[in-house]
């Protein structure tokens, strides 16, 4: 069944008998039958062959595509090396590159062709790229993820090294040619496949010495990190009353991103001499072009390894052209509809702070957070009907946009455990407002808002909000075991109950004065506008934040955000600095209660 060939001989020559063929010729024949059969079992057993050359064939593509990633991604980034970014040495990446390498450590397939030795040349070539293109990820391990990969990369290149000297040892790779009679070893695959072998031991040198030359430099460039970072928060601390100015924050930058771009494990690795020796590397130290004035204000931010070795400024004015690069970014993305809510609707000393909740009740307690009393108010806003369609859409666009600020404020300063479920209860809110157009289940054009007065729909929500509370309650010191969902409802539930008792309380104490659902809705939009924009005067001091970070494989990064974010607010910051801003404490700001409790005394 197995042996179809081997069956149709033995059949075709039995078949001779009944042709007179003499018995000798018969048996001669049948004597090849036992070659047809191992010829046929060798093809049957190879027929695989192809399929474990399609698998090694995609494992090396996904190396490639990813090392041709990191090109990419370092053109673009205009880098001097090119940063592993995809192709890295991890647990994944190892399997992949040990499946990719089959072909030069199997010591069991049959590969006697030139082309199948030429095949293992070039998979050992290939490993001595990729082995160069990972050198400078090296630097973006921690000390224990550091020390497990390089010594699962050490197995795997010694494996490779063995097999391959087993190999040459056994002639194995050798290639026999006959000539004059003779059959001759021809000595050009083994020398070609010695020196593989070399560079691959030669790389898994460089890659141990540098393991162990970027733990003791990073505690180096960490401990000068420190120093830089304290120089610069020198220049940079606020006044009460001020707000820093866009190009402190610039200047500021610019210090922490020459400080994590000169710092940056990655750009010292790629600057050893062992890296340069690898080929894995374009650029260079030390030499110098310009003496800009510029360079020379940004030089004491460089942290290097040796003093006496400097950075070129032409590489320094490329690390400065980059941040400038990211903040100009970020001005092709300024939220220009909430800039106009602040310019028209804000108010001098931001009294919408204090305003919008001035509800006296310990039973149901105030929500410390910027976010949701902003959701609560624009949800009472746009159920108004009788405003226009285009002004409802202006006012969500606006709030929109300032709500991605004020994450960024309270994610900054605000993270303890209340405050973190207020916020989540906020987002929530906000997001069944944008997508569902309800306020927790309740649709907000409903028809009957069509015939009710303003007060009547805020006294819709306060009822709905009472209800919530009354059924739902929870009290806030006891939520363990609670769901999240009962949780955020009973917070949005108490945050709209006190803020429309206090628009109630206003239609009490003004009886005498009609109030109309256009001047509602600017009221409700100027306090909307007043509390973004007390919760934005803290983006300075975000930025600032952001250009810190403990980790240092995460500062490039986290500065390049504060950049991008500089450019995108620099004109909010100074439309800030031209209102009214109070004398508080600086580390009073990021909280709405003290703010509250200022403006409330002054």
């Amino acid at each position: 069944m197995y042996l179809n060939s081997t069956n149709e001989y033995y059949r075709l020559v039995r078949g001779l008998d009944s042709y007179s063929v003499p018995e000798n010729v018969i048996d001669s024949l049948l004597d090849y039958e036992s070659s047809i059969a191992r010829s046929e079992l060798q093809n049957r057993f190879s027929a695989p062959m192809f399929w474990i050359g399609m698998y090694i064939a995609l494992a090396s593509l996904v190396c490639i595509l990813a090392m041709v990633a990191d090109l990419l991604h370092g053109l673009r980034s205009r880098k001097l090396w090119f940063p592993c970014k995809y192709f890295r040495i991890n647990a994944a990446f190892l399997t992949i590159i040990s499946v990719a390498m089959k072909l030069p450590v199997d010591l069991t397939g049959s590969m006697p062709g030139a082309v199948d030795k030429a095949a293992k040349l070039g998979s050992m070539a290939f490993m001595c790229t990729m082995m160069a293109n990972l050198l400078p990820c090296l630097a973006t391990m921690g000390s224990n993820e550091l020390l497990s990969n390089i010594i699962a990369l050490c197995v795997l290149v010694i494996t490779l090294v063995v097999n391959v000297c087993i190999q040459i040892r056994t002639g194995v790779l050798s290639t026999y040619v006959g000539h004059g009679g003779g059959i001759y070893k021809a000595v050009a695959i083994d020398i070609s496949a010695s020196i593989y072998v070399t560079f691959l031991v030669v790389l898994l040198i460089v890659h141990v010495c540098s393991s162990v030359a970027i733990l003791k430099s990073k505690k180096i460039i960490e401990s000068k990190y420190q120093q830089g970072h304290a120089r610069a928060l020198k220049d940079i601390q606020p006044s009460p009353g001020e707000l820093l100015t866009p190009d402190k924050l610039q200047k500021h930058v610019s210090n922490h991103w020459i400080m994590a771009g000169s710092g940056s494990p990655q750009f010292i690795t790629a600057c050893f001499h062992t890296t340069s020796a690898t080929g894995a590397v374009l650029g260079s130290w030390g030499k110098k072009f310009e003496n800009l004035e510029e360079n020379n204000d940004l030089r004491p931010y460089i942290l290097q390894l040796e003093d006496e070795i400097e950075l070129g400024d032409r590489t320094l004015k490329r690390l400065s052209r980059s941040v400038n690069r990211f903040i100009k970014r970020g001005a092709k993305s300024q939220p220009n509809n909430l800039m106009k809510l602040v310019l028209e609707k804000s108010t001098s000393g931001f009294q919408g702070v204090k305003n919008f909740d001035h509800y006296d009740d310990q039973d149901v307690p105030f929500v410390d957070c910027w976010r949701l009393p902003v959701v609560t108010l624009t949800t009472i806003a746009v159920s108004f009907p009788k405003i226009e369609k285009k002004e409802v859409d202006n006012l969500l666009e606006s709030v929109r946009e300032g709500l991605v600020y004020v994450t960024v404020v309270e994610k900054s300063f605000n993270g303890t455990d209340d405050h973190v479920n207020f916020q989540r209860a906020a987002e929530t809110l906000w997001q069944g407002i944008i997508f569902d157009k309800n306020w927790l289940g309740n649709e907000l054009q409903d028809r009957a808002f069509q015939v009710k007065t303003d007060e009547q729909i805020v006294e819709w929500f306060r009822d709905k909000a009472k209800n919530i509370i009354c059924s739902e309650g929870i009290n806030k010191d006891d939520t363990i075991g609670v769901n999240d969902h009962l949780v955020h409802r009973s917070i949005c539930a108490s945050s709209m109950y006190r803020i429309t008792e206090t628009i109630l309380l206003t239609f009490r104490t003004n009886i005498d004065v009609t109030v109309s659902q256009k001047k509602l809705f600017d009221d409700l939009s100027s306090m909307i506008a007043d509390i973004i924009a007390a919760c934005l005067t803290n983006l300075p001091q975000a930025i600032t934040m952001k250009c810190h970070t403990s980790v240092m494989e995460e500062r490039e990064d986290s500065v390049k955000e504060a950049a991008q974010l500089l450019g995108e607010t620099t004109e909010i910051i100074k439309t800030l600095q031209d209102r009214d801003i109070p004398g508080m404490n600086p580390s009073d700001f990021p909280f709405i209660d003290k703010w509250r409790a200022y403006l409330g005394n002054p």
